[in-house]
């Protein structure tokens, strides 16, 4: 069993560490707060929305040797009541594995390792030479050696060719806490330099956050000016705290828990948990807790795995030795936020700071809601008096969170969860097609920049129905005078009637919400020595039923007129050839659009029976032939807004040619029977595309 070490300040009290490693196989023993003894026991910036393209990556690092070193095979355990021996339900199997439980292989998988960024640390020495830290210093303060801050740097930044840190790529500002002056000066490296976390892995033995003890610590001037080091660094960015390693403690540590005395520190503070999760997968189903829980500090509180089974010592340049507790938990969230910091290089590091509380995960058994917390407009957060926040998740944090949002041209919050353009069938895959590696900047409900491709914000519109014809006359109903209506609202009028040659009909929309044309037409047949001639004219409004439409706009106003001509070839044969035109007037940024249809039919009656009929058709569905706008959208370039114009040609590049062959007999008296057959090419005006579909109807009348 190896103790905590304790060094002398200028006050006559002592700096506990927050953790230790090795120790002889057993058994650990609880000490004061902060001193508890061991247990032998992409992504340049903004582009993951889904960690599934990375999954294999992800799962293949962990299997080689600098990852699996660190996954600890439960010999160790934490002696929660000091008796020795391992008791099941009261001591906790150390079974770490911090890369995983937090999820930076993700990161790593997808590129991220921290370039960049500067994280300080204050603690007892460093082996500045060591393999795994020595070429992440950017700055040393301190002359110290000692395996516990060497071990704590190489959680952070640890890369060689045994071990990996959180964040390999990052550098370190060191400084011990031999004295407040040491400490002090950590701070004013870390705010001149702009360090996105301070790690602390330390604290006052037996010091809680109450009056008496923050005056025992910070009266003087040397006590007072280490305060103001906290208050100007915790003003920009976020200073880390390892809570006390005692499970059963009652009382919340002086330092993780000092905004409690010290409100403004609260925004820039985090207070750091030691658990052991279970997890199925990649989600946290259970934890263990091994330290001491969240208590008063629980709003500003994390937790995080501490169980290191090969971090750097002091002991050589090549030495590695296991580790657990808050002391080395605390790094692994320091390292979260450095991982952070370069995904959303525009983020603050208190922005950062949420993403980390947001994404938690809380959803374990065992975590209780004491309060709940609000860490953006309309983002809250269920915080928990002995997790906090919950489970530190840095795959989650590198998500987006909340409401995700695209700008239009006149600054419109533009919700990525609903399409940002419904296509209509007759551009088929045009507004797609040309919104194709667009590069959208996405903000999600914590300021983080995302890239999404415009195309995916695009919903295709369902084509028009193979046999609304057939459906129809299924049900009895009369189809021939109502051919051009058809053509244009694809499906049955919600009203219709005659008078004499005149015919009129009233589309509605008939399901509640839906995006459908609605309109009025109006027809008239004149018969003529080869046949009749049908005409229609319709007005009526577009829903992104057949036009695009974008969000936030509403539906255009359509004009058609369709023609139509029927000519018996003999006594039981007939032609139809029929067109529809249709327009709508331009609209903010788009010209007038021009679309058409056409269908030729041929008919022929008694062919196999003499009460049979057999159709061969040739359609070609509404497709735009002439129109076009101009959408201006915020781009992404290098994470910042930038508004970038583009023309859509909302004409189809194909379109969608469809041959049917309808069947019908009259099998007995009152009964039909009925087969149609279907196939389209280019279906739904998308080149290459077919589809085809068959109809089967039986009717009997009575």
């Amino acid at each position: 069993m190896t103790n905590f070490s304790k060094f002398a300040l200028l006050a006559p009290m002592a700096i506990a560490l927050g953790a230790c490693g090795g120790g002889d196989s057993g058994s650990g023993t609880g000490g004061g707060t902060g001193g508890t003894s061991t247990a032998n026991t992409i992504f340049s910036s903004f582009f993951v929305q889904s960690w599934s393209a990375y999954q294999t990556a992800a799962t293949n690092l962990l299997a080689t040797s600098r990852y699996a070193n660190q996954v600890a095979n439960g010999s160790y355990y934490s002696d929660i009541n000091g008796n020795r021996v391992f008791d099941a339900g009261i001591d906790v199997r150390l079974n770490g594995d911090p890369i995983r439980h937090s999820g930076a292989h993700f990161a790593h998988a997808a590129g991220l390792s921290g370039t960049g960024q500067l994280v300080a640390i204050a603690d007892s020495g460093f082996l500045t030479t060591h393999e795994a830290i020595s070429d992440s210093l950017n700055e040393n303060q301190s002359a110290n050696v000692d395996t516990h801050g060497t071990f704590v740097a190489s959680v952070i930044t640890g890369n060689s060719g045994s071990m990996i840190g959180i964040a390999p790529s990052a550098n370190l500002i060191i400084g011990d806490t031999s004295t407040y002056q040491s400490i002090t000066n950590v701070g004013t490296a870390a705010l001149s330099k702009r360090a996105v976390a301070w790690n602390n892995s330390w604290g006052f033995n037996n010091r809680y956050a109450t009056t008496s003890d923050y005056n025992a610590i910070f009266t003087g001037a040397a006590g007072q000016q280490l305060i103001d080091a906290f208050q100007d660094y915790a003003a920009y960015g976020n200073v880390v705290f390892a809570l006390s390693n005692t499970h059963g403690e009652t009382q919340t540590d002086l330092m993780g828990g000092l905004p409690i005395l010290v409100p403004a520190l609260q925004d820039g503070w985090i207070a750091v948990v030691n658990a052991i999760p279970t997890m199925t997968n990649d989600d946290v189903t259970s934890v263990e807790r091994v330290s001491s829980a969240c208590l008063g500090a629980a709003a500003w509180c994390i937790t995080a795995d501490g169980t290191w089974s090969h971090g750097a010592t002091s002991v050589s340049n090549t030495d590695y030795d296991f580790g657990t507790g808050t002391s080395y938990a605390a790094p692994v969230v320091s390292g979260a936020l450095a991982l952070l910091a370069e995904a959303f290089p525009a983020l603050t590091p208190h922005q950062l700071r949420l993403r980390l509380f947001a994404t938690a995960d809380n959803s374990f058994t065992g975590f209780t809601t004491d309060q709940v917390v609000t860490l953006a407009d309309g983002y809250q957060s269920a915080v928990s008096n002995e997790y906090g926040h919950g489970f530190l998740d840095i795959a989650a944090a590198l998500l987006p969170i909340g409401t995700i949002t695209v700008n239009s041209a006149n600054g419109t919050a533009i919700d990525a969860r609903q399409p940002l353009v419904m296509s209509g069938t007759a551009a088929g895959a045009a507004v797609r097609d040309a919104l194709v590696n667009v590069d959208l900047l996405a903000v999600d409900s914590f300021a983080g920049a995302f890239t999404i491709d415009a195309s995916d914000l695009v919903q295709a519109t369902k084509p028009n129905q193979f046999f609304t014809e057939q459906s129809a006359s299924l049900h009895g109903y009369t189809t021939n005078d109502r051919h051009l209506s058809t053509a244009l609202f694809d499906r049955d009028p919600t009203l219709q009637n005659s008078f004499g040659d005149l015919y009129v009909a009233a589309y509605m929309p008939n399901t509640s919400g839906a995006f459908e044309t609605a309109g009025f037409s109006v027809g008239q047949r004149h018969t003529t020595s080869f046949g009749h001639i049908d005409w229609q004219a319709g007005i009526g409004s577009d829903n992104g039923a057949l036009l695009p439409m974008w969000q936030n706009q509403d539906g255009q106003d359509l004009a058609s007129l369709g023609l139509a001509m029927t000519s018996a070839l003999s006594e039981n044969s007939a032609l139809q050839v029929s067109a529809v035109m249709a327009t709508s007037a331009g609209r903010g940024n788009t010209s007038s659009i021009f679309m058409n249809s056409s269908e030729v039919t041929y008919t022929q009656a008694q062919v196999f029976d003499r009460k049979d009929r057999l159709k061969l058709s040739l359609r070609q569905p509404f497709a735009i032939t002439s129109g076009s706008t101009n959408l201006t959208l915020a781009t992404n370039s290098g994470g910042t807004y930038q508004l970038q114009t583009f023309a859509v040609d909302l004409s189809p590049a194909k379109r969608e040619m469809q041959i049917a062959l309808d069947y019908e007999i009259e099998v007995q008296r009152d009964t039909d029977v009925m087969l149609s057959l279907v196939h389209a090419m280019n279906r739904g005006h998308q080149a290459g595309k077919e589809e085809s579909g068959v109809f089967f109807g039986y009717r009997k009348s009575f």
